[in-house]
């Protein structure tokens, strides 16, 4: 789901939880902002505060363009019953009276408008796009397992995904030529990986393989083997035996947990931080020079897709701004501008970009798509970076390889320990990089200009 999208829902949600409450204490009894004018403040602000936890934590408006009608239904009614049940618990453990009909009136007004506009938006956004978006994927092994994966997604039609053709994997060798050769001439977003007996050593050659190509790896075994692999297992609702994500931010767990925080991190920081040094800055930077206040460049993204990533302006708007890297002594930086690049404060607005979900708290930090282009001619692996969503900070930074690039070796490092990070991910390891950052940041660093 687009941006736009995603904060009308947003502010919309808002304005009609509340727009219910009121029309529901109004029809209950017309007179009750002078009866019980505590009962319907409390109501409100503890009705508001639990939706913006649900959305924070559950993140109900990430639905994907393959999902149909009935699956985003589905979803949002386990929000909204999840929603009632939070505010029974008010009744409950803050011993606060409100009529059985006054609630079941709040979500008779929400509930169907709430589902209303969403089935409008979902074929109106259906009617635009015209053609659905497809997903293909490949099966590695001609067995049962593999013939049922391929009839899973014969019956689930509506998922959108294109068969793209089987992988022999009947001898002691591993097929990683012909899958390499196959995916070159093919499109093809997933490899599901059927063979019974595949080693580890070749199922990492794979991995990289799908780094590297921006190809999601999957490990389908039979449900009665899973103890074989020391995997994190994901199970799929219908999908038969088991697939494993490899790659750690594969599993929608992970994916969960590493949004969730995202969020939750950028809400807070853009409230407490970014209210009020976004207006005062503004105003030092329009004194210190002429020009826009914030720089808004192209870098790229995950899947690498471009992105516009935000920065407080730093230098004099110039030509260069696009292609040419600062460098220390450089003449575009303005007098603020170094004071901001040396504590890393004009990186902050990012903290946007990371509420938004193009960028993440921690992850590979986003170059330039002209650096993008050149270093991924000249570095093997360099566009496996691109799998996650780029980071505010990221291990390569924390560990000293940040600021401008000198050499080839420089940015070596930087893509072996991102591709690191990728393989490695961990939700502590996430916490562990932002307190470094705070640490590094406190300490100063000479790169920083």
């Amino acid at each position: 789901m687009s941006y736009f999208f995603k904060i009308v829902f947003f502010v919309s949600d808002f304005l009609l939880l509340n727009l219910s409450i009121l029309s529901a204490f109004y029809f209950y009894d017309s007179s009750f902002w002078f009866t019980d004018k505590i009962g319907i403040i409390y109501l409100l602000i503890y009705s508001n505060l639990s939706w913006l936890f649900l959305v924070l934590v559950s993140a109900p408006y990430s639905v994907k363009k393959t999902w149909t009608i009935s699956k985003t239904i589905k979803n949002h009614v386990a929000f909204i019953f999840i929603h009632l049940l939070v505010i029974a618990s008010l009744v409950f453990f803050f011993n606060k009276y409100y009529s059985a009909l006054q609630i079941a009136l709040i979500y008779c007004f929400f509930t169907p408008i709430f589902f209303l506009y969403r089935v409008a938006v979902f074929y109106f956004r259906k009617i635009i796009h015209n053609k659905p978006i497809y997903r293909s994927f490949i099966l590695i092994g001609r067995n049962e397992l593999a013939f049922e994966v391929r009839k899973f997604y014969l019956v689930n039609s509506d998922m959108h995904y294109r068969f793209k053709g089987y992988i022999d994997f009947e001898s002691v060798e591993f097929p990683f030529e012909k899958v390499q050769e196959f995916c070159s001439i093919n499109e093809v977003n997933e490899i599901y990986c059927c063979a019974p007996n595949v080693a580890q050593n070749q199922l990492k050659q794979l991995i990289n393989f799908g780094l590297d190509s921006l190809i999601q790896v999957k490990l389908i075994v039979d449900s009665g083997k899973q103890d074989q692999f020391p995997l994190q297992l994901e199970q799929y609702d219908k999908l038969p035996g088991f697939g494993m994500s490899i790659i750690p931010l594969d599993e929608f767990r992970n994916q969960f947990i590493k949004r969730a925080f995202d969020l939750a991190f950028s809400s807070v920081f853009i409230i407490l931080v970014m209210s009020w040094l976004t207006p005062l800055l503004a105003f030092i930077i329009k004194l210190d020079s002429k020009g826009p206040i914030f720089f808004l460049q192209q870098r790229s993204g995950k899947e690498n897709k471009p992105f516009n990533c935000m920065k407080f302006r730093t230098m004099v708007v110039n030509a260069d701004a696009n292609t040419k890297q600062a460098t220390m002594n450089d003449p575009r930086i303005t007098r603020l501008g170094q004071f901001l690049r040396r504590t890393s404060i004009d990186e902050l607005p990012q903290f946007i970009n990371v509420f938004l979900g193009s960028m993440s708290i921690v992850g590979p930090r986003p170059h330039m798509l002209k650096h993008t282009d050149e270093y991924s001619k000249l570095i093997e692996k360099f566009v496996g970076r691109q799998y996650v969503n780029p980071g505010i900070t990221g291990l390569a930074q924390c560990l000293g390889y940040r600021g401008e690039i000198r050499d080839l070796a420089d940015m070596e490092n930087r893509v072996r320990l991102d591709r690191y990070y990728i393989e490695n991910w961990s939700f502590w390891l996430d916490i562990k990089m932002i307190l470094l950052t705070v640490v590094s940041l406190i300490r100063g660093s000479d790169k920083a200009f």
